[in-house]
């Protein structure tokens, strides 16, 4: 359900079982939890809207019982994933980093 605040910012509040908040201008097809807990999901999230699909990272905490997007919500559809893995094991292994 979207919600609009007196500020006529968008919540959305998620029913019990595993959604992602995007606005009403994306369907989602699927997405995948780098983090969730009760206050934060951190996911990457296939969606639909305007006649097209993007894979979009996004930030979600809930503020006052409500999900609000916090830190992003951009397309990562271009970003080159075998790279940034490869990276990202590279520094944890350099630091120890577990």
């Amino acid at each position: 359900m979207v919600n609009y605040n007196e500020d006529k910012r968008c919540s959305i509040e998620l029913p019990e079982e595993k959604q992602y908040p995007v606005s009403d201008q994306y369907k989602v097809l699927e997405g995948y939890d780098i983090y969730r807990s009760e206050n934060l999901i951190i996911a990457i999230v296939a969606v639909e809207g305007q006649g097209s699909r993007d894979l979009r990272l996004y930030r979600w905490q809930k503020r006052k019982g409500e999900w609000k997007v916090d830190l992003c919500r951009m397309s990562v559809s271009r970003w080159q994933w075998n790279v940034i893995a490869e990276k990202a094991k590279e520094l944890a292994t350099k630091y120890n980093i577990s």
